[in-house]
């Protein structure tokens, strides 16, 4: 078996860290409504990977510019939905999970996670963080509304004190799901020490279908571009 890689506690390597791709089937959908040129930032900016069958890998790099892990999942090309039919290939896996059973990480290595994103903290300290759930989205809007620095937590639960520590000093509005409104807002209570605030964007203006599909921010951007392209 190949020999681990030297790596310190919860951080993956450079020489096993994928470069930036944009050959993956979220990238493939994007390319149809966001510009040749955000499309390029946003590959350099985030350093989206891809796997082979066109997987993207959305790395967590932390400020320190170190990387924890990256969360490799697959996209219908068409639609740009995640796939999660549980018999098909594509659901989510785990960049260190690969190495760990290639044996290219030590048996010990643990898992430590940042939010997405976090490496541009130090790039962008003039920008208001802008705080979405999904990686997915967190591209979508940094392509269409630069003027924030878009973040993810990873999902729901990530709204996390141990996560939010890197934005201590920032200024910072979140931008829930819309099934997660209340809970994120009760949340921000638990952060007194943080600059934080909740976007009522989505709460104010979904339309019970837009509630009864559980969209997000990058949802309600992609319908409002279709409709001004119609």
């Amino acid at each position: 078996p190949p020999r681990p890689d030297r790596a310190s506690p919860g951080i993956i390597p450079q020489s096993l860290i994928p470069p930036p791709s944009r050959s993956n089937h979220l990238i493939t959908y994007l390319k149809a409504m966001i510009p040749s040129s955000a499309i390029d930032r946003i590959i350099a900016d985030y350093r989206l990977a891809s796997t082979p069958d066109q997987a993207i890998i959305f790395l967590q790099i932390d400020q320190d510019n170190q990387c924890r892990t990256g969360k490799i999942m697959q996209y219908n090309p068409t639609t740009g939905h995640r796939i999660k039919d549980p018999n098909k290939p594509g659901r989510i896996n785990w960049l260190h999970s690969i190495l760990k059973r290639r044996k290219q990480l030590p048996p010990d290595w643990q898992l430590t996670q940042c939010l997405f994103g976090e490496h541009l903290l130090p790039q962008h300290q003039d920008k208001t963080v802008a705080l979405v759930e999904s990686e997915k989205t967190a591209i979508i809007c940094s392509a269409m509304m630069p003027q924030y620095l878009w973040l993810a937590t990873g999902g729901k639960s990530g709204l996390t004190s141990e996560r939010l520590s890197s934005l201590k000093g920032r200024k910072i509005i979140v931008f829930p799901d819309i099934d997660a409104f209340k809970d994120w807002q009760q949340k921000i209570f638990t952060f007194p020490h943080l600059d934080i605030r909740i976007s009522r964007l989505l709460e104010d203006n979904a339309t019970p279908a837009d509630r009864a599909a559980h969209i997000d921010l990058a949802d309600w951007l992609i319908e409002f571009l279709k409709d001004n392209n119609n």
